[in-house]
């Protein structure tokens, strides 16, 4: 069994200039230090190791082996298989960050809790040290610092002693339950990486010229806003200002007193038709939509024109994934302008499969509630009998029934509705009136939580409750089991041989590049492997074709 990790220039393992500095092996009681850029006879030993090992250990180890896989000819399809990942681990023991409470899954922060807590503190400051002594930045330091370094290599040649003992360490912590999770984790990881792997081509020139029209009407809209008394949009307090001479009465101010215009008060004033207030939302939504996601994708494209997104496939206390550098999981909700840059393959069109109300059904299937599962067994339009319940329209039921998977209570729906709260009670009580076995399935986790300090999902995943918030129980037991609803899923796809045509899971949807004359077959066939029952209650997929662009299924006929 050997510890292995990398030092490299980077994380964008796929930009022109990313480079290997170092490979690193070891055990619990030594390493091995290989100097990568010194020439290929070190990367033929380092590529050699990492075939021969039958065991490896890593920390985060997605990154170390699409590095391996990039940069030394050393395929993923080998070195995954026989890797144990200690941040999985860390996760399945307690998947709460260190600000949640938990110990976190840094190396520094299982090594402190685990091993040394001195040698975490010498090797959390290290770098900082050596930048300083090479009169360098932190973030410049990977590429610079001489391979010669005697703390750097002694800084390299701890990582993989660390993820060797953290390995065998946690393996043993990690709860009974939970034990079948330890290489579904890791399979799971194994198939975000395959897609990571492969990236998500975008059209260049379209993005290009995007940036160009994001900039014009940034410029058009800040003219506009200054042409009526506002210099800059994206100050707060001149935006209040201006607006308040503009006749508006803030209803909203700072722990300081200073008025505050929010943007669902910019919202509401623009629909009225406040040219200032629609001249800042402009303004500022064409700047973020430039600098947060056109420009940035023009970055992070490799030289293929594909932008490879980290996946991360345990993320959050309660497993979810998340997908960074970009995160397309924040992309705005139904807009199409953005999702266009992203393109099949050539020949191919966009496919995205995703699953129908899927948190409202694995609720319905663990609360066992029997009108919410006859509802959905029959077709019924659940959020209308919320609405009927309550006296209220569809939009209210339907954010009603959502806010409770949520955790959301009465005010949050006040929030989200501007209705009275009086309303948003009448609501609560008669959600919890119709669908009585949703509320006595929360009181029962609500006891749990406040008696353990956990819950333990269907997957046997133990997740930590505030004590002080039993009520975050039920969000957190319908978000984890629909999590693993998905990565269930994605295991499934990957034994049919599917995996080639996934590019990316985003929340309860698979989005796809599929060959354009079997597209209508394969979305088909994915969401056949995709789909599920769950203590009876059909956990139901919805394919849908697009062109080849990701936007046009985004698009309005």
């Amino acid at each position: 069994m050997l510890g292995f990790d990398t030092e490299t220039t980077g994380l964008n393992i796929y930009s022109p200039g990313f480079r290997v500095r170092l490979a690193q092996f070891g055990n619990s009681r030594e390493s091995w230090v290989l100097p990568i850029e010194k020439g290929a006879r070190y990367a033929w030993y380092a590529r050699r190791t990492l075939e021969i090992a039958e065991r490896l250990h890593c920390h985060n180890a997605t990154f170390d082996l699409l590095t391996a896989d990039e940069h030394l000819g050393v395929p993923l399809e080998l070195t995954y298989r026989k890797t144990t990942d200690s941040r999985i681990l860390s996760h399945l023991i307690d998947p709460r960050a260190a600000h949640e409470g938990g110990i976190g899954h840094g190396l520094e922060e299982l090594t402190a809790a685990f091993v040394d807590h001195a040698t975490a503190q010498d090797v959390k400051g290290s770098v900082a040290r050596m930048a300083k002594e090479l009169k360098t930045t932190k973030a410049r330091f990977w590429g610079s610092v001489p391979l010669e370094h005697e703390g750097y290599q002694l800084y390299a040649g701890m990582d993989p002693i660390l993820a060797s003992i953290l390995a065998q360490k946690l393996e043993r912590r990690v709860p009974t339950s939970s034990r079948k999770l330890v290489a579904y984790e890791h399979q799971l990881a194994r198939v975000c990486a395959h897609m990571e792997r492969r990236g998500f081509l975008v059209d260049t020139e379209y993005l290009e010229q995007l940036s160009d029209e994001l900039l014009d009407e940034q410029e058009l809209y800040e003219d506009r806003a200054a042409a009526l008394g506002l210099e800059n949009v994206n100050s707060p307090k001149q935006v209040a200002e201006a607006l308040m001479r503009d006749g508006w009465v803030p209803r909203k101010f700072t722990a300081t007193g200073q008025a505050q215009a929010d943007k669902r008060e910019l919202e509401a004033l623009a629909a009225e038709g406040n040219q200032l207030a629609e001249a800042i939302q402009k303004a500022r939504r064409a700047s973020k939509w430039r600098v947060t996601y056109v420009d940035a994708f023009l970055e992070l494209k490799d030289s293929r024109d594909r932008i490879h997104c980290s996946i991360n496939s345990l993320q959050a206390r309660t497993g979810r994934m998340s997908i960074t550098r970009p995160a397309l999981q924040t992309l705005p909700s139904g807009e199409h302008m953005i999702r266009s840059a992203f393109l099949a393959e050539q020949g191919h069109v966009i496919g995205s499969i995703d699953y129908i109300a899927m948190e409202l059904r694995v609720l319905a299937a663990l609360s066992e509630d029997p009108v919410m599962r006859e509802a959905f067994a029959s077709g019924a339009d659940l959020h209308q009998m919320t609405a009927d319940a309550a006296g209220v329209d569809r939009k209210v039921g339907k954010l009603a029934n959502f806010q409770r998977v949520y955790g959301g209570g009465s005010k949050a729906l006040a929030e989200a509705t501007g209705l009275p709260l009086s309303v948003c009670e009448r609501v609560g009580k008669a959600f919890d009136a119709t669908y009585q076995g949703v509320s006595a399935y929360s009181k029962k986790l609500q006891r749990l939580a406040r008696r353990d300090g956990f819950i333990t999902t269907i997957t046997g995943r133990v997740l930590p409750v505030d004590r002080t918030r039993p009520y975050s129980a039920l969000n957190y037991m319908i978000q984890s089991s629909s999590r693993d609803v998905l990565g269930m899923a994605l295991l499934n796809l990957d034994k049919a041989g599917l995996t080639d045509y996934l590019r990316l899971p985003i929340h309860d949807e698979v989005v796809c590049s599929l060959p354009q004359d079997e597209a209508k077959e394969l979305s088909q066939s994915i969401a056949h492997h995709m789909q599920m029952t769950l203590r009876g209650v059909d956990i139901a997929t919805d394919p849908e074709i697009g062109r080849r662009s990701w936007g046009s299924l985004y698009m309005k006929e």
